[in-house]
């Protein structure tokens, strides 16, 4: 028996001298200026772990942490939008360095409030300043979101759903006012000529000139303009196959005449990414329209 004890005893000496305890890693960074008034939180799977409130004269921060997978939020007292760092890797005995954290904002009074369609819970809209993201929140079950407290100014809404594409609006508030920027998102199907990852709408066309000859420089832009009205035929079949949500297509989300109206005005958008000489005469052009963002698909179809 007291052999048995000692082996026991021995391997636990062992264990606990041989395999330490898995090193922890360090998060650090700068918060730009100083007196900001900065706390950063780190969070795994939503919940609160850490916190620590930087008061150091130059800003700089450092936190222990065991290795793992983080999401660390940066709140100042001296601007309404939080900086947030999914995903930030902290990996045994290594220093893991944050981005510089500037705070250049005070708060405000204006509001920014709208609806994102089709309005589905968990849609995420995020708020961008000077390039950078300040806020980001869910939406609700009718799709709404709302940021409070924002300093006049101009600010990119960014719209991300799963299934649809995503979408960017730039939008301009200023003093104490309340603006509102609706976004319709686009639901993302296989169409051919639709580009999804270039964000793009691509549709050919070809012409020809007429069968009298006549000058050649006047007989190449009449083949081109048959290209171009060919090319415009076929981006309308492309667009009556796009669709807003899973079980409705442009059409009959607009109804007739709307559609009409929104889809005349979107056409004229073109650019042409590519003319070709295919011989004869004859002529190819690829006309270019974006799906979403400033003049895109997307901004005809929002309320």
């Amino acid at each position: 028996m007291q052999t048995s004890r000692t082996v026991v005893l021995a391997l636990a000496l062992f264990f606990l001298f041989a395999c330490p305890a898995k090193q922890d890693g360090t998060l650090e960074g700068t918060v730009v200026p100083p007196n900001s008034g900065a706390k950063i939180t780190v969070m795994q799977a939503g919940k609160s772990l850490s916190s620590l409130d930087v008061n150091t004269p130059d800003g700089k921060f450092r936190m222990a942490l065991a290795p793992g997978l983080y999401d660390v939020s940066v709140t100042s007292s001296s601007s309404p939008f939080p900086m947030n760092f999914p995903a930030v890797i902290i990996e045994p005995g290594k220093t893991t360095t944050l981005p510089l954290i500037e705070f250049t904002l005070s708060p405000g009074a204006a509001i920014l409030t709208g609806v994102i369609s089709p309005g589905a819970a968990g849609t995420r809209v995020s708020l961008l300043y000077e390039g950078k993201e300040r806020a980001a929140i869910n939406t609700g079950p009718e799709g709404k979101y709302e940021f409070m407290s924002l300093p006049g100014g101009k600010y990119t809404v960014k719209a991300d759903s799963p299934g649809y594409a995503n979408d960017a609006v730039d939008v301009t508030v200023s003093g104490d006012q309340k603006a509102a920027q609706n976004m319709r998102l686009i639901y993302i199907t296989s169409i051919d000529g639709v580009d999804w990852a270039a964000d793009k709408i691509r549709a050919k066309g070809k012409g020809l000139p007429p069968a009298t000859k006549g000058n050649p420089t006047i007989m190449h832009e009449m083949a081109k303009r048959a290209a171009l009205a060919d090319a415009q035929r076929n981006l309308l079949k492309i667009l009556e196959q796009i669709k807003v949500d899973p079980s409705r297509d442009i059409k009959t989300y607009l109804g007739e005449k709307k559609y009409s109206e929104k889809i005349q005005g979107f056409v004229q958008g073109y650019s042409i990414a590519a003319e070709r000489d295919l011989g004869n005469g004859a002529v190819e052009v690829e006309l270019e329209f974006p799906l979403t963002g400033p003049g895109g698909l997307s901004r005809y179809l929002a309320d």
